[in-house]
């Protein structure tokens, strides 16, 4: 198809002046067939470079001078889990948790919100063009940071709440919520009025954890 176009464009040219096909008719031809090429990148490869994105820090705690990494950290992280939902793609949450209980948990959340997506079961709207609010920062240890993050998508509004710390100078989530009315996190880790993010070993609290992950269980039986 493209040398197809190539041909005509060529060929109209010479029928409507034959003495004018030269090197800067053929350069003005080449930039006509780029213009025509598909030049943005797909939603795989947008999600594949968020998932890829590592947050590093100068010092080996968190500071008010880590403020901007902080919040791009998070915002990385939204869009990221977000665009995953939306687009129906499994990616990897590596780069931005290292507990194994939340990564699970996270990528079980990820699955069931999009299963939630598929069967017309969610209250909100996903993609990847989120407009962030003004953003929450609270230093509620020397190394642990509470982020709220208010953001919409096409009128739709959310809030994504984070804690995060440092670990080898690299940023990484702690817990994580999202906490709207239908969402998998708010029916099986708490409703918003219980569900308090300030406890860095929440994650590892197995016996919290385990019934959490029952409530998953029972939730996905409930989706089929």
């Amino acid at each position: 198809m493209r040398i197809f176009t190539l041909g005509i464009v060529v060929l109209m040219l010479f029928v409507l002046n034959p003495t004018t096909i030269n090197d800067n008719s053929i350069e003005s031809i080449s930039k006509i067939e780029a213009s025509v090429e598909p030049s943005e990148k797909s939603a795989t490869e947008l999600l594949s470079e968020l998932a890829n994105q590592q947050f590093f820090i100068k010092e080996d705690q968190i500071s008010e001078d880590d403020y901007v990494s902080i919040e791009a950290f998070g915002k990385a992280f939204v869009n990221l889990y977000t665009g995953a939902v939306t687009k129906q793609e499994i990616v990897s949450f590596e780069n931005y948790i290292s507990n194994a209980n939340l990564l699970k948990f996270t990528d079980k959340m990820l699955e069931l919100t999009q299963k939630q997506e598929l069967n017309g079961a969610s209250s909100v709207n996903f993609g990847f063009d989120n407009e962030f609010k003004e953003v929450e920062f609270k230093k509620l240890d020397k190394n642990l940071y509470y982020l709220r993050l208010p953001f919409s998508n096409e009128g739709s509004g959310m809030t994504c709440e984070l804690l995060v710390q440092s670990s080898n100078k690299s940023l990484e989530l702690v817990d994580l919520y999202f906490g709207y009315k239908d969402g998998v996190d708010t029916i099986t880790t708490g409703h918003p009025a219980v569900r308090k993010l300030n406890n860095p070993k929440l994650w590892d609290d197995q016996e919290w954890v385990n019934g959490v992950f029952e409530k998953l269980e029972q939730y996905e039986s409930e989706l089929k």
